[in-house]
């Protein structure tokens, strides 16, 4: 199940914890119960973080099936495999846990989303989301309904970074749930992502988990 070349996103202490630290690498080379890592990316500082041998971290990737799975580990140790490497113990694949789509981290964010279908061109319409995750968004709008559910459309929104920065995406989704604005409330969208690319996935996945520790960090989640 495990490559090399494959990504990790792995997280120290608890998730419930604001002292929670998130990090990126990738697979230099494997065995039977070691994965070798390039030193990781801390998400938070964008700077190599120095990881004390006997952490335990809870390892997330995306298999070549396109499922998502985690499994838990820690670092045993560091050598040097033409460059410097970190070591981490591997359960094996029965060890191996597949989260679920609608299981994926779905966090608060408000921003602008444009929504179009993918059959009528004319149909296009403005959210604001309320929430995202790797699966999918929830969001609001006043104006009259344009879709269905079960409508294939194409979601075009920007991410913000912590440095202003934007990742601009375009997904395809299917509308899972709407219901129409009325005098007294917003309409509601939510929408499944589908057929979304393993690196976009990966992003997503990792844009998630920072905001979360950002939002908690701030007292707000």
């Amino acid at each position: 199940m495990i490559k090399a070349g494959m990504r990790l996103t792995l997280e120290s202490g608890q998730r419930e914890s604001t002292l929670q630290q998130t990090y990126r690498c990738k697979v230099v080379e494997f065995t039977e119960d070691v994965i070798y890592i390039s030193y990781p990316l801390n998400e938070e500082t964008q700077r190599s973080a120095f990881l004390l041998i006997g952490i335990k971290l809870l390892a997330t990737f995306i298999g070549y099936d396109q499922n998502v799975y985690t499994f838990p580990t820690e670092v045993t140790g560091r050598e040097i495999k033409g460059m410097p490497v970190v070591k981490l113990f591997y359960p094996g694949d029965k060890k191996l846990k597949s989260i679920q789509r609608r299981n994926f981290l779905r966090v608060p964010l408000t921003v602008k989303a444009v929504i179009e279908s993918e059959q009528k061109q004319q149909d296009v319409m403005e959210i604001m989301t309320k929430n995202i995750s790797a699966s999918g968004i929830a969001g609001s709008f006043h104006h009259s309904l344009l879709f269905n559910e079960k409508d294939s459309v194409v979601v075009r929104l920007s991410l913000p970074n912590r440095e202003g920065a934007l990742q601009h995406l375009e997904l395809k989704g299917e509308v899972v749930r709407i219901t129409a604005p009325t005098s007294c409330k917003v309409g509601q969208l939510s929408i499944k992502f589908m057929d979304m690319e393993k690196q976009t996935k990966e992003m997503m996945i990792r844009y998630t988990l920072k905001r979360q520790l950002d939002l908690r960090r701030k007292g707000l989640l």
